[in-house]
């Protein structure tokens, strides 16, 4: 099984105050292997020598006992599900870039950028004719609003006046 090496630094604390090799604060980071998912460790920093760090490559197991069993299963699942919605984060944000720069310029829109965002010029225009047409529905739904609203307060007004005149009539 080809072994995948990523880590990521999520702000874990270093509450043991282990130094590296360097004599700085280690800071401590998750691995994301196939061998050690979730799994901690300590690191160094790097100082900032010039334009750029300098490290000592200091490792440390911040985690006595490595995941096993059914946990270490859960953590390489939950790994390959983070991975694959940060994908899918990283085209939809692509999409969204694309669709700005294109904004009300569908015509201008290439073909290529259409392919990845896997609609087809007359889907498109599709969905602006529908959106369009919901648009009116609205406005004409707003309209039919007022007019019921009218007639209920109408209706309610001339319902008090008939009954005023009635009640008077009736003490006469």
């Amino acid at each position: 099984m080809a072994q995948s090496a990523s880590s990521s630094n999520m702000g874990y604390k270093n509450e043991k105050g282990v130094l590296c090799n360097c004599k700085t604060l280690a800071r401590v980071v998750q691995a994301w292997t196939d061998e050690n998912p979730g799994r901690r460790f300590y690191s160094c920093k790097g100082r900032k020598v010039n334009h750029g760090y300098d490290s000592c490559n200091f490792f440390r197991w911040y985690d006595v006992e490595s995941p096993h069993g059914w946990q270490h299963l859960a953590l390489l699942e939950a790994r390959d599900k983070m991975r694959a919605q940060k994908e899918e984060i990283d085209r939809l944000k692509e999409s969204v870039k694309a669709l700005t720069h294109y904004r009300g310029r569908l015509q201008e829109i290439p073909s290529s950028v259409m392919d990845d965002l896997k609609f087809s010029r007359e889907e498109c225009e599709a969905s602006r004719e529908e959106c369009e047409a919901l648009k009116r529905e609205v406005l004409i739904l707003g309209e039919r609003s007022r007019v019921f609203r009218n007639v209920l307060i109408s209706s309610t007004f001339g319902f008090v006046v008939v009954l005023g005149v009635m009640v008077v009539m009736g003490k006469e």
